[in-house]
């Protein structure tokens, strides 16, 4: 993209622009729109877990975070009457200060310790969620959750609900763009890539790994506020151990080294589940082989594939 004349830059985001403003209606489909509406809510979620790997860190409980902002979203619209919209930010605040809590223990820890940590504390929410009946309906899940309003426009229908998610998207991906070219976003490089170098050079690695880890756990919340008034129903099996999984894979198969890595594997995976709705155990076994395929040709993702080739072909002009 870099490589081309200004102008032409310039001709390609107002085509992309374009496209994805006439989506819904290119799509004509509600099945489609909805589908189009869980990949982006899917590029908010794997946009956080995205910065929280920027640090060297891989967490396994992605899932919980967003499980939490998302019933903290949905309890605040149906209790206590508080609009959606500010529910939404409300709910990614507490997913970053239980990060906060947690990461200031846990964040001790490095390697597959970490991992394992953050696997259990996506255990220990799920039992929670399921136990404390009163107030999450366990099993049965909170239902009826008020849809998103602002102002006088409602985001109930497939097709509003496209444009707010599409607009929350776009400002959390800026959001990160901006981050990982401050110097908080050099920072996490210098940590990621080398952490002894890092703390032997006045980083503060605990310090760094905290916010990213923060940033990313707020970021899921906010993703799972969304899925909540989106979907109108979340339950435990909504923020599985499996959908931790499953945004991982998308950021390893889009790249993880890159910010548009999330966003091409988000774009790349959601549709898989939706197309194979048919046959579960046969998404898990693409998943897997898709995984294994993209480790094997571009170990740093498709984006990673995709520079190459640009190069060969410069190369070959």
């Amino acid at each position: 993209m870099r490589s081309l004349p200004l102008p032409v830059r310039y001709a390609v985001l107002a085509v992309a622009v374009a496209l994805l403003l006439a989506l819904p209606q290119l799509l004509d489909n509600a099945y489609y729109v909805h589908i189009a509406n869980l990949t982006l809510i899917n590029v908010i979620l794997v946009t956080g877990l995205n910065v929280i790997s920027r640090t060297g860190q891989l967490s396994l409980c992605h899932a919980a975070f967003a499980g939490i902002g998302g019933y903290t979203s949905a309890l605040l619209a149906l209790r206590f009457g508080v609009p959606p919209m500010l529910s939404m930010f409300i709910g990614a605040a507490a997913s970053g200060l239980v990060a906060f809590a947690i990461g200031a223990v846990i964040l001790r820890l490095r390697g597959v310790f970490f991992v394992l940590v953050t696997f259990l504390f996506g255990q220990i929410f799920t039992l929670l969620v399921l136990n404390a009946e009163t107030l999450t309906h366990g099993a049965n899940g909170l239902v009826a959750i008020p849809p998103i309003r602002l102002g006088g426009l409602s985001f109930a229908s497939k097709t509003n609900f496209y444009y707010f998610a599409l607009c929350a998207a776009v400002l959390v991906v800026y959001f990160t763009w901006r981050l990982l070219r401050s110097p908080s976003g050099r920072a996490f490089a210098c940590v990621d890539e080398n952490l002894p170098l890092a703390e032997s050079s006045g980083v503060d690695t605990r310090r760094f790994q905290i916010l990213a880890f923060v940033i990313g756990s707020a970021f899921a919340g906010f993703g799972g506020a969304i899925i909540a008034h989106y979907v109108r129903y979340i339950s435990p099996d909504s923020f599985t151990f499996w959908e931790s999984v499953a945004y991982i894979v998308m950021l390893v198969v889009g790249g993880r080294g890159s910010l548009a890595g999330g966003v091409v594997g988000a774009l790349f995976l959601t549709p898989l589940p939706e197309v194979l709705r048919g046959a579960q155990a046969l998404s898990h076994v693409l998943y897997g082989f898709i995984l294994i395929a993209v480790l094997f040709v571009a170990p740093l993702g498709i984006t990673e594939l995709a520079r190459r080739l640009r190069a060969l072909s410069r190369k070959a002009a």
